[in-house]
């Protein structure tokens, strides 16, 4: 089948402003205000085991990860893991990878540990960008320190590489250090929506707390940050833009963004979901979906059609190109952002198929909900999902720490290792990892879509 793919970040000196438009053309191609002041007690380690021993694992979240050659890297969040009849919350100050060249279940999966060097960004809420061309992944601008085990204050703003090794190893270096000119202009910030693709990695808003950077210690509530910023990672230089495409102010929070290699001459990055900040019960719809060209600077705004997914925040993103010519962006859990019984925990997933921009709902027993995790195309048709907490958390109030614990605490990942493995062509979960599956073919549900239309 052949389809005509035709469809109708801080940047505080410079004013070019493009408004967003509609009509695109595809061608194929957190509110935090207060710090708790107790830290937990009866933490004596602190290198926390690559892969917890199934029994004693509880729940990993808050992390980063990327695919880059035959291994899954996820690296910094935080873990939870029982001590005799205790849980021990802490923060993860290693990088782990796991082989995605052979098979493997998740019971019994290794995940090999990367020590990192003093200074590294032990980070919750930070990313992984990743260029393909060079083989090298960047890190530490975007996060926050943990609230968790000793608590460490947030690092200086910095940025810091990591070159895979082929072998599941690698080594960190840093990039630009924190005294580089280039911070003077640059505002580092936490749960904004990132990604990388091509040559650029961006983040759109997020906000500054006092976890974020030693110069925002001092915060007492969350702070917007307005904007759009590009790192281009072939020259290794930060650009700044206003980013009025995507809202009035520029900005947003817990939200997702994906980038679609297949369209356009340079690609485009899909923005979706979270908060506009304007009110904390808030959530964007995903009727309307932004696409952003880094290159051009161009936002444009997408109207969705099909089984539109509810507002939330906090979910993961996952997308690949088909056999016939489409992509698919699979969207799956995230919670309404309140925890306990208020939560609307979320155990779903959506397909966006483009270029129709159409929404498809998945039917599976909602037995895993969850926030927090993240989503990896991997080995043709299959996503790994990687971790998640507990939306129904039962401290709901109070220390903020405790509250943040409970999400980890309340009930063990149903996944295993907090691994569960989705067949984008079948839609079932699994637990085990096909290192042959073959390449995404679509599934009926997004065949008959297309047949029908």
């Amino acid at each position: 089948m052949s389809l005509l793919p035709s469809l109708c970040v801080l940047f505080l000196v410079i004013s070019w402003v493009n408004s967003a438009s509609s009509g695109l053309v595809l061608s194929p191609r957190r509110t935090l205000v207060q710090e708790a002041n107790g830290a937990a007690s009866g933490l004596g380690i602190r290198q926390v085991p690559a892969a917890t021993n199934n029994n004693a694992f509880v729940r990993r979240a808050w992390h980063a990860s990327a695919v880059a050659g035959k291994y899954l890297y996820i690296d910094g969040g935080e873990i939870s893991f029982k001590v005799g009849d205790s849980v021990v919350s802490q923060y993860s100050s290693t990088t782990h990878s796991i082989n995605l060249s052979q098979d493997w279940v998740n019971n019994s999966v290794v995940l090999t540990t990367i020590t990192k060097p003093p200074g590294a960004p032990l980070l919750s809420d930070s990313s992984l960008w990743y260029h393909e061309e060079n083989d090298i992944f960047y890190s530490g601008f975007t996060g926050r320190s943990s609230l968790f085990g000793d608590k460490p204050a947030p690092p200086p703003t910095s940025l810091w590489s990591f070159k895979p090794d082929g072998t599941g190893s690698g080594s960190w270096k840093v990039e630009i250090s924190p005294d580089d000119p280039k911070w003077t202009r640059q505002v580092k910030r936490d749960l904004g929506y990132t990604a990388s693709g091509g040559a650029s990695a961006l983040v759109l808003g997020g906000v500054l707390n006092p976890w974020t950077s030693p110069e925002s210690m001092n915060l007492t509530e969350d702070v917007e940050v307005p904007g759009i910023v590009e790192f281009n990672m072939t020259r290794k230089g930060f650009f700044k833009s206003n980013a009025t495409g995507f809202n009035a102010k520029g900005t947003g929070a817990r939200g997702a963004m994906h980038y679609v290699p297949s369209f356009g001459p340079n690609g485009l990055f899909m923005i979706m979901g979270g908060t506009d900040l304007t009110d904390p019960d808030n959530n964007i719809g995903f009727d309307n979906i932004w696409v952003y060209e880094s290159q051009e600077n161009r936002w444009y705004n997408q109207t969705a059609t099909g089984d539109v997914p509810a507002g939330r925040r906090s979910f993961c993103l996952a997308g690949v190109n088909s056999t016939d010519e489409t992509y698919e962006i699979f969207l799956y859990g995230g919670f309404n952002g309140r925890l306990g019984p208020s939560t609307i925990p979320y155990d779903e997933i959506f397909i966006l198929t483009l270029p129709a921009f159409h929404w498809l709902k998945i039917d599976y027993p909602a037995l895993h909900p969850r926030h927090g995790h993240s989503c990896n195309a991997v080995g043709g048709s299959q996503i790994i999902s990687t971790g998640g907490v507990d939306s129904n958390a039962t401290i709901t109030t109070g220390d903020l720490t405790e509250i943040r614990k409970s999400s980890f605490n309340s009930s063990v990942d149903p996944f295993v290792q907090g691994l569960g493995i989705f067949d984008m062509t079948s839609l079932k979960w699994a637990d085990r990892y096909r290192a042959n599956a073959p390449p995404y073919e679509q599934s009926d549900r997004v065949k008959a879509f297309y047949r029908d239309k």
